[in-house]
């Protein structure tokens, strides 16, 4: 079940590599944060919510990193002895739906170059909503809502904690205001 586990040290303690909701919402202990960058993926509406940001007749859309580009986000530091206990509930969050890959990615921190636990969009998986361009995702968007609420809202409430961590993300950006400029919850 958490094949990530399965060759950690126990000596030693992990990072964790965050770029949506476990970024301000994480859940679990940690000895330090720092903002970071990775290369090779991007965080991108990509994976189909059928239940907690839409429904099957309504589809709503969450975040995966997917490849290409590069992704702004956090990275967490456990603790040797809370390495086993966070990964897993981690791993419990996350792969509920099987849709994502767990990877070691490298983070770049302003002085660092950090290997980290994370997990990317699996472009094999039947939720995942492949490429859509913005006026496609963004009617999406405003016409879905699930057991966790809106998608809007979960749009606004990512770009809102985006930015208190001082962090930006442009196409989230022009998303959320072609998302407002629908306003009709049309969908694709």
């Amino acid at each position: 079940k958490h094949c990530w586990l399965k060759k950690l040290p126990a000596e030693k303690s992990a990072w964790v590599f965050a770029y949506g909701s476990l970024m301000w919402s994480p859940g679990f202990e940690y000895e330090s944060v720092l903002p970071a960058i990775i290369y090779g993926y991007h965080r991108r509406f990509c994976v189909f919510s059928h239940v907690y940001r839409g429904t099957p007749e309504a589809p709503g859309l969450f975040f995966g990193l997917d490849r290409g580009g590069s992704c702004w986000g956090r990275v967490f530091q456990i603790a040797p002895s809370k390495v086993s206990t966070v990964l897993g509930a981690i791993w419990d969050r996350e792969m509920i739906y099987h849709v994502y890959v767990p990877r070691k990615l490298i983070a770049k921190t302003d002085n660092r170059r950090l290997t980290c636990h994370s997990f990317v969009v699996n472009p094999r998986h039947e939720q995942y909503a492949g490429l859509m361009d913005i006026a496609c995702i963004a009617r999406m968007i405003a016409g879905a809502r699930g057991k966790a609420g809106s998608n809007l809202d979960y749009l606004i409430n990512t770009l809102d904690h985006l930015e208190e961590l001082g962090l930006r993300d442009e196409k989230l950006t022009r998303l959320r205001a072609a998302v407002r400029s629908l306003g009709d919850g049309r969908t694709c």
